[in-house]
């Protein structure tokens, strides 16, 4: 499975300060353990607008400002993301949370200082996760964030740990 890294799409853009629970996902999705991921992709945003989810389309980028997807670190929410085929720009992401993005099989760019002030909510982005390279193209913008190193890119690629893990006991055997 290898997961695109280029995107476009429009941007969602979010404050700062998201919570993992109650924002992103409800905990009772955590606490029944829900993995798939057409189930999660109706439920991301839930607590910010009860509507986003079904607004929100494949390709989309959804940015945020810092500390995204802040307290427990639940998968749920992430998982959530990837279901509904969307990329995350955000300044910065808890600890947790940027383990659960990576396990979740997620594309995003997790160290992007200042760019709830570079993008609009409307606004159509380009977004190479593989490079760093954002362009807001209704803006006629370039700007140029840090990547993902290779390794935690190519876990992504993978759809996250689980087939990494998987593919990894095949080329064992």
């Amino acid at each position: 499975m290898t997961e695109r890294f280029d995107f476009e799409g429009n941007a969602w853009v979010l404050g700062d300060n998201i919570a993992l629970d109650g924002e992103l996902m409800e905990l009772k999705y955590a606490l029944a353990r829900e993995t798939d991921p057409e189930i999660l992709r109706h439920q991301i945003f839930r607590g910010l607008d009860p509507t986003l989810a079904e607004r929100i389309r494949p390709g989309d980028i959804v940015v945020t400002g810092r500390r995204f997807a802040h307290g427990n670190p639940h998968i749920q929410g992430l998982i959530g993301l990837r279901g509904a085929g969307v990329g995350l720009v955000c300044e910065s992401i808890h600890s947790g949370s940027f383990r659960c993005a990576i396990n979740a099989g997620l594309p995003f760019l997790p160290r992007c200082p200042g760019v709830t002030a570079l993008v609009k909510p409307g606004d159509r982005l380009r977004v190479d996760f593989a490079t760093g390279a954002l362009q807001n193209v209704t803006r006629g913008e370039r700007h140029q964030f840090d990547p993902l190193p290779a390794e935690l890119r190519r876990i992504v690629s993978n759809g996250g740990w689980l087939p990494t893990f998987r593919q990894r006991l095949a080329q064992q055997n």
